[in-house]
C-alpha cells in the first residue's frame, strides 16, 4: 500500500496541463448550490461524463464523473462550513466550550477513510495519510490544508465495480471542505486516469 500511495503521489502535484471545459451550466442543482456556498468552482474535464450518484451508508457524495471507456470514476462531496460556523459562533458567544469547525478537517477525513475502507470503523485501522505541502495545496486548489490516502474499498462504497480508491480532501478556513474519491479496479493505471480531473474542483 505504501508503494502504491508513493507512486500516485509522485505525480500528484505536477502541474497537469490538461484542458478543462468551461464551467458547465448543467451541473446538478444541488451540487451547484453547494459549490456556491463553499466558494468553489468546478470545471468539467474533457473526456469524462456525469453518472448517477449511488446511495450508500458509508459516504454520501454529490456528483460523479466517469470515463466512458475505462472502469474509473471520480466522486465529489462538498461540505460548506457556513451553517456550522454560525452555530459555533452562537454557542461560543454564550460561553460554551466547543470545537471550531475549521479544526474538524483532519478528524473528518480519518472518519471518512474508516467508513469507506475494507476494514471499516470496527477495526480502527487507518491507511497511511499524506498531507500536501501547504504552498502547493494553496497554489493549486486555493486550500489551506489537504491530504490524500489510498484505500482498499469496502463492498458498499465500491460496489462490485471498484476495489481501490485514492481519497483526497481539501479544506479552506471559514469556507468549507471537499472530498474527492478516485475509484478504479486497477490501481496501476489510476495515476494516469486521475490527471484530467485532478484540478477540476478548487476553492475560488
Amino acid at each position: 500500500m505504501k508503494n502504491t500511495l508513493s507512486s500516485l503521489l509522485a505525480g500528484a502535484f505536477l502541474l497537469f496541463t490538461v484542458p478543462l471545459a468551461a464551467q458547465n451550466d448543467t451541473l446538478p442543482k444541488g451540487f451547484a448550490q453547494l459549490l456556491d456556498r463553499a466558494h468553489m468552482s468546478f470545471l468539467y474535464p474533457e473526456g469524462l461524463v456525469g453518472v448517477p450518484c449511488i446511495e450508500n451508508a458509508q459516504m454520501n457524495y454529490d456528483f460523479a464523473l466517469k470515463y466512458p471507456d475505462h472502469n474509473f470514476e471520480v466522486r465529489y462531496a462538498v461540505r460548506p462550513l457556513d451553517s456550522l460556523l454560525i452555530q459555533y459562533n452562537e454557542e461560543a458567544s454564550k460561553g460554551a466550550t466547543t470545537i471550531n469547525p475549521n479544526q474538524w478537517c483532519d478528524a473528518m477525513f480519518k472518519a471518512t477513510l474508516l467508513n469507506i475502507g475494507m476494514g471499516g470503523p470496527a477495526t480502527g485501522e487507518l491507511p497511511e495519510i499524506s498531507a500536501f505541502p501547504a504552498e502547493a495545496v494553496r497554489g493549486e486548489f486555493g486550500a489551506d490544508w489537504g491530504a490524500v490516502a489510498f484505500v482498499m474499498l469496502g463492498p458498499e462504497f465500491g460496489g462490485s465495480t471498484y476495489k481501490y480508491c485514492l481519497a483526497m480532501t481539501i479544506h479552506r478556513d471559514n469556507v468549507g471542505d471537499a472530498y474527492i474519491f478516485y475509484l478504479s479496479d486497477d490501481n496501476q493505471t489510476m495515476s494516469n486516469l486521475m490527471e484530467k480531473p485532478f484540478h477540476a474542483l478548487q476553492f475560488k
